[in-house]
């Protein structure tokens, strides 16, 4: 058990969903490798061009834990560096090398505040680092690029929330505003269907953090009632959703796999 929490295990659930949303999103990536498209240039982001792009970003999204010790090391937690969490690192550097070099980029700009300065610029900074740690394999393996924007708000969001209850954010008002801004930004880039599935996602989660966390229920609370609003809206609205299919057709370009099962219609 000490093992899985130095490492942090249970941080593994968001990436495997991120993971397995690559997979959804892009087949082909657990048959394949995404990038020879490219050319020679597909070995810079995935030497081992053999593999499965998909089943890498799974792999690596386990060892790619290592930097949790180290960076308790850093921070001086534990006494001594461990080597198992370095090597971890160069593992996945093998696997994934551009991936894995946006997710420590993204890793230390969530440090940022604690170096420069905790104010609502740099606490957006951080939000977005979470962006390229935790979602990074949806842009570099699943090729997903136009989720850039509505994942962006799904960070400020979720780490604004975060922050506002352990009382670490220099402005609540400013943090409760992106905050906001997340659920909003979903009828602009999601269908009715995907977005009741994320707020039935989205609300038992929060409430399983508030359940093992008690100081979280009043931002669970607030959370809940919020995506009950959203899901109201979303049933008097749905025709005219997504809204930028709208005003930019094309803009978002199909990303519902077939079914494995055509012949099953329930």
């Amino acid at each position: 058990m000490k093992f899985f929490q130095d490492y942090r295990f249970k941080m593994l659930v968001p990436e495997l969903l991120v993971v397995f949303a690559v997979w959804y999103l892009l087949p082909e990536s657990l048959t394949g490798n995404v990038y020879l498209f490219l050319g020679p240039l597909s070995l810079l982001l995935q030497p081992l061009f053999f593999l499965p792009s998909g089943i890498l970003a799974f792999i690596t999204a386990i060892t790619l834990h290592g930097i949790y010790p180290l960076d308790n090391y850093h921070e001086g937690k534990i006494p001594e560096l461990p080597k198992a969490a370095v090597i971890m690192i160069i593992i996945s550097f093998i696997f994934l090398p551009w991936l894995v070099l946006m997710q420590m980029i993204g890793y230390f700009m969530t440090e940022a505040t604690e170096y420069f300065s905790r104010n609502p610029l740099w606490e957006r900074f951080e939000s977005l680092g979470d962006l390229l740690f935790y979602a990074g394999a949806v842009f570099f393996v699943g090729l997903q690029w136009w989720l850039l924007i509505p994942v962006f708000f799904l960070s400020q969001g979720v780490d604004g929330i975060h922050k506002i209850a352990h009382h670490e954010t220099s402005s609540e008002k400013i943090t409760a505003i992106f905050y906001f801004l997340w659920p909003v930004s979903m009828f602009f880039f999601f269908t009715p269907v995907e977005i009741l599935a994320m707020a039935a996602l989205a609300i038992p989660a929060f409430a399983f953090y508030a359940y093992i966390r008690p100081y979280y229920s009043y931002v669970n609370a607030i959370h809940t009632l919020t995506f009950a609003i959203v899901i109201i809206v979303v049933l008097l609205i749905a025709p005219y959703l997504p809204f930028v299919d709208i005003w930019f057709p094309g803009f978002i370009p199909p990303h519902i796999p077939d079914r494995l099962f055509p012949s099953i219609t329930w």
